[in-house]
C-alpha cells in the first residue's frame, strides 16, 4: 500500500497528488467470491452500522470540489478529486458487504444529513474541519472493525478502508496546518476550541448510534471514547502546531 507524505512546514499538493495516484493502482485484492460468513451476532448490529457509513461515503463532493476550485491550486485540486473517488469505492466496497450479508442499502440517514448541512454553512476551512471529525472518527471504527471480526473479505475491507482513513486525515491536516497558519494566536485558539467541542459532540452521538456493532467486535462504548480522543488528539496537533518563523514567508505564498 502506498505510504502518504509525512507532514511538512509547507503543503506539496503535488506530493499528495502523487500519493493519491500510487494509492489507487495498489488496492489489494478482494476475495469477493468467497462469500462473507459472519458470526450470528455480529450479523444484524453490523448491518446496521455499516449502512449508516456507507450512506456517509457516497456523496458526490461537488460542493468541495467548488470550494477546493477557489484555491487555484490544480494539484490541490486534482488530489482532492481522487481522495473523493476513495470514498466513493469505500461506499462501494461497503455495498457489497451489505449485500453479501443480506441487507439493503440506506438512500439516506439523519446523521449524514446533519454532516452535509454543516459542511456547508462556512468555507473550505470548516469544510475540512467538520469532515475531519468524521474521519477521525473513522480510524477508530473501522480499527475496530478490522480487529474485531475474523472473515478474510469484511478484514480485507475494512483494513483497506483503514489505511486510506489514515491517509485522508494527514491530508487534510497537512493542508489546514499551513492555512491555519497564517491566522493569529487568538483566532487559531478560537477555532481549535471551537473545533474541540464539536467534536466531542458529534462522537458521543455517533458511539451512541453504533454502540451495538462495537460491543459486538469487542469495543465498549469508554475504550471507543478514549481511542477517539486519542485520534482527535493527533489530528488537533496537526492541525494546530505552532510553525517554525523560518517558514513564515515561505507559507505565506502558498495557496
Amino acid at each position: 500500500m502506498s505510504k502518504y507524505p509525512k507532514q511538512k512546514s509547507v503543503f506539496h499538493a503535488e506530493e499528495w497528488l502523487h500519493y493519491f495516484e500510487e494509492n489507487a493502482l495498489q488496492r489489494p485484492l478482494i476475495l469477493w467470491d468467497h462469500g462473507i460468513v459472519v458470526e450470528t451476532q455480529q450479523r444484524r448490529p453490523l448491518l446496521r452500522s455499516l449502512q449508516r457509513f456507507q450512506v456517509g461515503e457516497q456523496g458526490d463532493g461537488r460542493h468541495l470540489l467548488e470550494a477546493v476550485a477557489r484555491t487555484q491550486n490544480p494539484e490541490y485540486q486534482a488530489a482532492m478529486a481522487l481522495f473523493i473517488k476513495e470514498e466513493q469505492e469505500h461506499s462501494r466496497m461497503l455495498a457489497k458487504i451489505i449485500k453479501g450479508m443480506g441487507g439493503n442499502l440506506l438512500t439516506s440517514h439523519w446523521s449524514d444529513t446533519c454532516f452535509v448541512l454543516l459542511r456547508r454553512l462556512l468555507g473550505l476551512r470548516m469544510e475540512l474541519l467538520i469532515l475531519l471529525i468524521a474521519e477521525v472518527i473513522a480510524q477508530v471504527y473501522y480499527k475496530a472493525l478490522f480487529d474485531g471480526t475474523t472473515d478474510i473479505v469484511l478484514r480485507s475491507v475494512f483494513g483497506q478502508i483503514l489505511h486510506d482513513e489514515d491517509g485522508h486525515v494527514a491530508f487534510h491536516c497537512a493542508y489546514l496546518h499551513q492555512t491555519f497558519s497564517k491566522l493569529s494566536p487568538l483566532v487559531r485558539w478560537l477555532i481549535s476550541n471551537s473545533w474541540n467541542l464539536l467534536f466531542r459532540l458529534v462522537c458521543g452521538i455517533v458511539i451512541w448510534d453504533h454502540h451495538t456493532a462495537l460491543r459486538a467486535v469487542g469495543m465498549t462504548p469508554s475504550i471507543c471514547w478514549h481511542e477517539c480522543m486519542q485520534a482527535y488528539a493527533t489530528a488537533r496537533q496537526s492541525c494546530f502546531r505552532p510553525t517554525l518563523k523560518g517558514h513564515s514567508v515561505e507559507l505565506a505564498n502558498q495557496a
